[in-house]
């Protein structure tokens, strides 16, 4: 089936203490490119992950726990089923409030003119 394939996902890796991420490791296709980045990452309890920007465009998708995402401008409370877009180039961190671990999904892009 060329239409349809199963993304497979890269080792884990310790991004920051207490902050686990996985990328995208390939499609199965060395011919076949995907538009966005994947990855998949999870804070353990009462973690943080480390302040930082970039210049791709990001949503989060919340797939377990419960915190906050801090940007320079205020502080947004997320829970298991949030949807979360950030501007490219803003610093902003995550971080766990809760006595679980709190799981993402992140796509993110390059903004085309």
């Amino acid at each position: 089936m060329k239409n349809a394939q199963l993304i497979t996902l890269g080792d884990i890796t310790v991004y920051s203490p207490g902050v686990l991420m996985q990328t995208v490791k390939g499609l199965g296709d060395p011919q076949t490119t995907c538009p966005v980045d994947l990855i998949e990452f999870r804070l353990d309890p009462f973690a943080a992950s480390t302040p930082h920007s970039h210049p791709a465009t990001e949503i989060w998708r919340i797939t377990s726990g419960y915190g906050q995402v801090i940007t320079e401008d205020a502080a947004l409370p997320i829970k298991a089923g949030d949807l979360v877009f950030l501007r490219p180039d803003r610093i902003h961190h995550l971080e766990n409030l809760a006595n679980e671990i709190l799981s993402a999904l992140s796509i993110s892009w390059m903004a085309t003119r």
